[in-house]
C-alpha cells in the first residue's frame, strides 16, 4: 500500500472576487489574451477572464513565486491554464498585466475609511461561509443521533467514524476560499496536521447536543466513559468529555462558534510543511479570529463579550492535546494490529503519516487544480 498521501477526487476550484480597479468592460465576443477563455475586461492591462485576473492578483499580493518543471513553454489555454502556474504568470506579463495595477489597487483598498458595519458584514459573510461548507459537509452522512441508539461502539465502530469524518474534513476544507488559494503543498501540511483534531472537535460538538455522560459516533453507535469493548480509547475518551464537552455545554457554544474555532485550528502556521505559507496561513487565521471576535460581540453583552472569547479559544490547547494522544492510540493500534487499518487509506496517509514533512512527497500527490 502506498503511503502517499492520496486525495484523488479532491478538485480545488477557484472563485475570484471581482474588483473595480483597471479594469474596462469587454467588448461582446472577446477572448482572454492569457487562456483564451471569455474575457470579462481588461483587468490590470491586459483583455482577460476572471480566473486569470484572479490568479494573476493573488500572485502579486500573496508574493508567489511558481517553478516550471519543464521547458518554461506549456500550454496555458482554458482546460490547461493550471497545469503550470509560472507558464501562466509568464504569460500574463507577456500580454500586458501589470505588477504596480495590483499594488495600486492594494494601496488605495488600504487607505479607504470603511465603516465598521462593512467590517462585521464582512465577518458575518465569513462565518456563514463557514458555516454553509459545514452544512453541506453534512449532507453526505447520516448523523441523527438518537438518544435512544443504545448500542456500544466496536473498534470497527470507531475505525469506520474516524475514517467518514477525515473524509468529511476533506470536502469541508475544500470549500473554504483561503485554504483554496494555498499552494497543494500547504494544503496537504494543514491537513495532516488538523486531521486528529478534527475529529476530537467533531465528536465533542456531536455529544455536546445529546445528554448522557458518552460520545456519539456517526452510526449512533457511543463510547461510554470506560468503554469496555474498546478500552485502548478510554483514556481519550474521558478527556474529551472533561475538558471539551462538558465546558461547550456549559458556554451552550453554537454552531458558528464551532466551526470558527475549526478554521482557526486548521489554519495552523506551525504546521509540518506549510513553512514556505507561513503568512499566508497566518493571515488566513487573522481573518477568521476577527470573524470570530465580532461574532461572539453581536451575540453575548459587550461586558462578556472578552470572557466568552477567552473561555472559548482555550478549548483550542485541550483540542490540541488530546489530539496528540488520540495519534498516539491510532497509531499503536496500527502496529499492534488492534484495529483493521489496512484498507482505511485516508487515515493511513492523513494520521499515521501526520509527522511526516509533506516536503518530497509532492509527486505523488493526486490533487489537481481546476479554473
Amino acid at each position: 500500500m502506498s503511503t502517499s498521501f492520496r486525495i484523488a477526487n479532491l478538485t480545488m476550484s477557484r472563485s475570484p472576487t471581482a474588483t473595480t480597479a483597471d479594469v474596462t468592460p469587454s467588448s461582446s465576443g472577446e477572448l482572454c489574451a492569457i487562456c483564451g477563455d471569455r474575457a470579462t475586461g481588461r483587468h490590470y492591462g491586459a483583455v482577460s477572464c476572471d480566473g486569470c485576473k484572479g490568479f494573476f492578483r493573488r500572485t502579486i499580493r500573496k508574493r508567489h513565486s511558481y517553478i516550471c518543471r519543464f521547458t518554461h513553454d506549456c500550454t496555458v489555454d482554458k482546460d490547461h491554464r493550471n497545469t503550470c502556474r509560472r507558464c501562466r504568470f509568464d504569460k500574463c506579463i507577456k500580454n500586458g498585466m501589470r505588477k504596480e495595477a495590483v499594488q495600486h489597487e492594494r494601496d488605495r483598498i488600504t487607505n479607504a475609511v470603511r465603516p465598521p458595519v462593512n467590517c462585521f458584514r464582512e465577518s458575518e459573510a465569513m462565518i456563514d461561509n463557514l458555516l454553509k461548507a459545514e452544512k453541506a459537509t453534512k449532507r453526505t452522512t447520516v448523523i441523527t443521533r438518537t438518544a435512544d441508539a443504545k448500542r456500544p461502539a466496536t473498534t470497527c465502530d470507531v475505525t469506520y467514524s474516524m475514517n467518514q469524518q477525515l473524509h468529511l474534513m476533506v470536502n469541508w476544507a475544500r470549500q473554504i476560499s483561503d485554504f483554496e488559494a494555498f499552494p497543494i503543498e500547504t494544503q496537504m501540511a494543514l491537513l495532516r496536521h488538523f486531521s486528529a483534531q478534527h475529529l476530537v472537535m467533531c465528536a465533542a460538538f456531536r455529544s455536546m447536543q445529546v445528554c448522557g455522560d458518552t460520545i456519539w459516533l456517526t452510526n449512533d453507535s457511543h463510547l461510554p466513559r470506560d468503554a469496555p469493548k474498546v478500552p485502548d480509547v478510554n483514556r481519550v475518551t474521558a478527556r474529551i468529555l472533561d475538558h471539551l464537552i462538558n465546558p461547550m455545554r456549559r458556554l451552550k457554544m453554537d454552531e458558528k462558534e464551532y466551526v470558527a474555532l475549526k478554521a482557526i485550528a486548521l489554519f495552523d502556521q506551525m504546521a509540518k510543511g506549510a513553512e514556505r505559507s507561513v503568512m499566508q496561513v497566518n493571515a488566513a487565521r487573522e481573518k477568521v479570529l476577527v470573524a470570530f471576535e465580532h461574532y461572539v460581540t453581536r451575540i453575548s453583552p459587550s461586558r462578556d463579550t472578552p470572557r466568552r472569547m477567552a473561555n472559548l479559544l482555550l478549548l483550542l490547547p485541550p483540542v490540541l492535546g488530546i489530539a496528540r494522544d488520540l495519534l498516539e492510540d491510532v497509531q499503536l493500534a496500527n502496529i499492534f494490529g488492534l484495529a483493521q487499518l489496512e484498507n482505511e487509506t485516508l487515515m493511513q496517509d492523513l494520521m499515521l503519516m501526520e509527522e511526516r514533512p509533506s516536503q518530497g512527497s509532492s509527486g505523488d500527490v493526486k490533487m489537481k487544480d481546476s479554473p
